[in-house]
């Protein structure tokens, strides 16, 4: 293959996403009784608010005291008028279980792929194979390979894309920070003709992926005793392979068998410094998944009325609206 493109898949990717959403997504979550509006009063045009609520996602009450003057509104006005708005603006339990039912989609199909194509390799099962004869033995890469590089970079570089456009979740930051990682080593990896190590990269994330995404499903539906299942499938993969694989068998090797054969390259350590950012970002996340499996040990049912907390939070109608 002469060169990888990311933004390749990106526009037949979106049709694809477009087309499950709206066809096997969307009736799908509408049978669980899913809805693409909140419960509600909707909040009305205000042209003066609309600017104020834009300017500020999550208002003080003393702004929303200077807004009420600035509308010529009292202040339980404005501020039942910013709930309500903020409701309309906050994505439905349906668009949310679109998105994970496309991520699952995603995630159980590239995984599939990617482990069945890595099985045909030989350095699958002997990792010096991936820099031995390193550079020249490891530019050629094969088709099927090629196709999984092509299909994680599009995907990855639309998650950082659409994150810029979505509502802002708490680990914004992170979760941005991770796709800037992830791209580099995908797109490092293949132009430095180290993709078999980046190979091994991606298919050891893929698989916690797809069980997170299935308890999430489980819970905008509220299957209870699915999402629980799911859920601790999701604790014990992530565990396994980005705490266990991930640091333990493929970063050990990199820093220890690989250095030997391939000291002499320049960016040797950079690759290691991005890898063990991850590794970081992997603890961080285990900190906040082991907090939610307490509680939901602790409180039992009451986590289920709290879903999705790494992420976001749903505003709830209130009585007056």
């Amino acid at each position: 293959s002469s060169g990888i493109n990311a933004e390749w898949p990106l526009r037949p990717g979106t049709i694809v996403r477009y087309a499950f959403e709206r066809l096997v997504a969307e009736p799908i979550g509408k049978w669980f009784g899913l809805k693409h509006r909140l419960p509600g009063k909707p909040a009305g045009r205000n042209k003066k608010l609309e600017t104020f609520i834009k300017r500020n996602k999550k208002p003080t009450e003393d702004q929303m005291k200077v807004a009420a003057i600035e509308a010529d509104m009292e202040v339980k006005q404005v501020e039942t008028w910013v709930r309500r708005k903020q409701r309309e603006l906050y994505p439905s339990k349906l668009n949310k279980f679109k998105e994970s039912s496309w991520r699952f989609f995603f995630y159980t199909g590239v995984f599939g792929y990617g482990l069945h194509t890595l099985m045909q390799e030989d350095f699958f099962y002997n990792f010096d194979l991936c820099v031995t004869d390193f550079p020249v033995g490891t530019w050629a890469m094969k088709n099927g390979l090629y196709y999984y590089y092509l299909l994680e970079g599009g995907f990855y570089l639309s998650l950082m894309v659409s994150q810029l456009f979505d509502i802002k979740r708490k680990d914004f930051w992170e979760m941005f920070l991770h796709h800037v990682v992830t791209l580099t080593l995908i797109g490092g990896s293949y132009w430095g003709g180290t993709y078999r190590i980046g190979a091994l990269v991606m298919v050891i994330h893929d698989v916690s992926d797809i069980f997170l995404e299935g308890a999430k499903m489980s819970v905008y539906t509220r299957l209870h005793t699915s999402s629980t299942v799911w859920f601790g499938a999701f604790v014990v993969s992530f565990f396994g392979s980005r705490l266990v694989v991930f640091p333990y068998v493929l970063i050990y090797w990199f820093v220890t068998d690989a250095t030997e054969i391939v000291k002499d390259w320049p960016v040797h350590t950079l690759y290691t410094t991005f890898l063990c950012i991850l590794q970081v970002l992997h603890v961080y996340w285990f900190t906040f998944i082991i907090k939610l499996l307490i509680k939901l040990l602790v409180e039992g049912d009451e986590v289920k009325k709290s879903n999705d907390q790494r992420s976001d939070e749903e505003p709830a109608p209130s009585s007056e609206d």
